[in-house]
């Protein structure tokens, strides 16, 4: 039994982020955009919180979330998109342009 959960331990996603540590932006950050997301949920709490479950295993730094909507498919399910970014922390040093 031990072995199994070892073997489906391994096969999850790892990510340095949190949920806790993505920052939510109004406005696209100067980062690299890595995807779009959609939460889902019984509320917008909980779709809000499956937004930035499936940010934090893509390695996001910044999310960008729009409006909570109802699911069109069964209107009982409350759906959250969001644009997730990551971005280099802030004390991170690049040389000026045109130095190797």
């Amino acid at each position: 039994m031990t072995a199994l959960f070892w073997l489906f331990a391994a096969c999850k996603p790892t990510s340095t982020e949190t949920t806790s540590s993505i920052k939510v932006v109004h406005k696209e950050p100067r980062c690299e955009r890595i995807g779009v997301v959609e939460g889902a949920g019984g509320n917008d709490r909980a779709a809000r919180a499956d937004a930035f479950e499936q940010a934090a295993e893509r390695g996001a730094t910044h999310i960008m979330l729009q409006p909570p909507h109802p699911d069109l498919e069964d209107g009982m399910t409350m759906i959250v998109t969001a644009k997730i970014y990551r971005c280099p922390p802030p004390d991170e040093v690049f040389a000026p342009v045109g130095y190797p």
